[in-house]
């Protein structure tokens, strides 16, 4: 069975638009409970956790204030670029 490269590459640009819109209700979604979470305990002041991975070209950039995050951003995006590979080389051996 062959496979078109057209329908992998609509497949992948509809699959990069779902997940863009979900990233940013996801957004969203967060600022909101975050500044409701805020107003009940003004008081608690707690330090915030954050993480990120900004990946440049083949070079991954992780970041954080928390070990705990740090690993949890190393493993989903060991994840992310094993699956980018998978999308990537199984069109390419024709599976």
């Amino acid at each position: 069975m062959m496979i078109n490269i057209v329908d992998v590459l609509v497949v992948s640009i509809l699959a990069a638009f779902i997940l863009a819109v979900v990233g940013v209700v996801l957004m969203i979604l967060d600022s909101s409970r975050s500044s409701k979470e805020s107003e009940e305990s003004e008081d608690s002041k707690g330090e915030r956790k954050y993480g990120g991975v900004v990946v440049i070209g083949p070079i991954p950039v992780i970041f954080g204030n928390d070990s705990s995050i740090i690993k949890w951003a190393i493993a989903l995006t060991i994840v992310v670029v094993i699956v980018f590979i998978l999308l990537v080389v199984i069109p390419l051996i024709g599976v």
